[in-house]
């Protein structure tokens, strides 16, 4: 049953270094695989038949003498590698790296002189000699190691260690019983490699809780890094919009301002000459010319504050959010023939001048589209605020749109834009009675920089 259990670890070792890629776990599938042979050796069909093997070669008594010894050095072997996979899954090649180059250095040693001592003893065909050495040198020396490392790990280790702590300090109380009891006749223990079964039944047993923990504290780590690196790109997509959106306001800005100090300064301008021209009576003729002309100057003038005004809404500034939208939807009535109702929360809305100005434009190019696209007669401009929600409704009378359309202008482009800097939700439903957007605001999911 332990030749079994060993198998079933050996390739769970294996698959779990694959999946993880965590260097303890190739440590504790070569443990595993020395541990496997080590059993077998314990196996008295299996170890006589190698020995028979072996004594065909070198003669049987150089073969006890040799197989006596490579069976305490199987042990130094596994022990080694269990060993590495303890400190690198307690961590402590990251926490104690100090500690942990030294252990790694006295284990290395170890395993070299203990296979020299190898040579040696096999030499002088004193296999005693070679367990002498195991048990007054090897033994204390990583009981030593073992004691130190539970304090380490019981200190810096994460929670993980409770679990394997406990497994392993059983396997090494199991393991120093069977040692014990297989030399020490005086004990009476029966069959004393049981406990040294047992013992690897536990720690396998705590072994594997200790790792579905850590497994779970990796995903956790992995999970929180997700979170902190997903934020960040939030953030810098948060930045670039930010400043792109105010790159386009300072565009429209200066834009408006050539119109008001260019455009129209020249159109007033020629007004101001053509009324004196008309004044002095040096115009006679074609009257009905001259008040065309006049009449056309007008409305470019008025068309031009109104491009002025909307590329640059200083009303914010002046009137607010509400008035900016009511002054906003009064000179859409004046100049195209479409009815807005508007209505708007009677609490005072407390937001920064870069929000009221994407609700503005929001709002602002919603209705433009209405102008151009709808043909409606009737449009509904509602903002409700219900702490800390914002919402905002926008519907017509018109003839509805496509909304399964791919493709979006560059005015729902810049709407989604928007509505996606403040961490906003849009809604759009259309048929041929008209078509209505519904924007959800959390004011507390906004930007700060917003």
């Amino acid at each position: 049953m332990a030749i079994s259990f060993q198998f079933l670890f050996i390739i769970v070792s294996s698959v779990i270094f694959l999946y993880l890629r965590d260097k303890s776990f190739k440590y504790y599938m070569l443990y595993n695989i020395f541990l496997l042979i080590y059993l077998l050796s314990r196996d008295d069909i299996f170890y006589n038949k190698f020995e028979n093997s072996v004594a065909y070669i070198i003669g049987t008594s150089n073969s006890e003498v040799l197989l006596h010894i490579i069976n305490f050095f199987i042990q130094i072997v596994f022990y080694h590698f269990y060993s590495l996979f303890a400190l690198y899954f307690l961590d402590l090649e990251k926490l104690k790296k100090k500690y942990f180059r030294s252990v790694t250095k006295i284990l290395n040693i170890l395993v070299a002189a203990f296979f020299i001592f190898g040579i040696i003893t096999y030499l002088l065909k004193n296999s005693d000699l070679y367990v002498t050495l195991y048990t007054f040198v090897y033994l204390p020396v990583m009981l030593t190691i073992f004691f130190v490392t539970v304090v380490k790990a019981s200190k810096y280790s994460d929670k993980h260690k409770h679990f394997f702590l406990f497994g392993v300090s059983f396997y090494v109380i199991c393991a120093l019983t069977a040692f014990a009891g297989t030399f020490l006749p005086s004990l009476h223990l029966h069959n004393p490699i049981g406990f040294f079964y047992v013992g690897i039944v536990i720690e396998t047993i705590f072994f594997s809780l200790g790792l579905a923990y850590k497994v779970k504290l990796i995903n956790d780590e992995k999970n929180r890094v997700y979170k902190v690196v997903t934020r960040h790109k939030h953030q810098q997509q948060i930045t670039k919009l930010q400043g792109l959106l105010e790159g386009e306001e300072n565009e429209r800005k200066r834009i408006a301002e050539e119109l008001h100090d260019g455009i129209a300064g020249d159109l007033a301008a020629i007004k101001l000459n053509l009324n004196h021209l008309n004044s002095t009576n040096q115009i006679n003729r074609n009257d009905d010319v001259l008040d065309d002309v006049l009449e056309t100057i007008d409305k470019s003038c008025q068309q031009i504050r109104e491009i002025s005004h909307n590329l640059s809404p200083s009303s914010i500034t002046n009137y607010g959010l509400v008035g900016a939208i009511q002054l906003f939807c009064r000179n859409v009535e004046e100049l195209y023939n479409l009815k807005i109702n508007l209505t708007f929360p009677e609490d005072y809305l407390d937001l920064s001048k870069t929000t009221e100005t994407h609700i503005y434009r929001i709002i602002q190019e919603l209705i433009n589209n209405v102008v151009k696209h709808s043909e409606a007669k009737v449009a509904d401009v509602h903002i409700t605020y219900n702490n800390p929600y914002v919402l905002i409704s926008v519907k017509d009378d018109g003839k509805g749109f496509d909304t399964k359309s791919p493709s979006n202008g560059i005015g729902l482009s810049n709407i989604y834009s928007r509505i996606r800097f403040m961490n906003g939700r849009i809604k759009r439903e259309s048929d041929s009675t008209g078509s209505r957007f519904a924007i959800t605001i959390n004011l507390n999911q906004i930007p700060e920089m917003a």
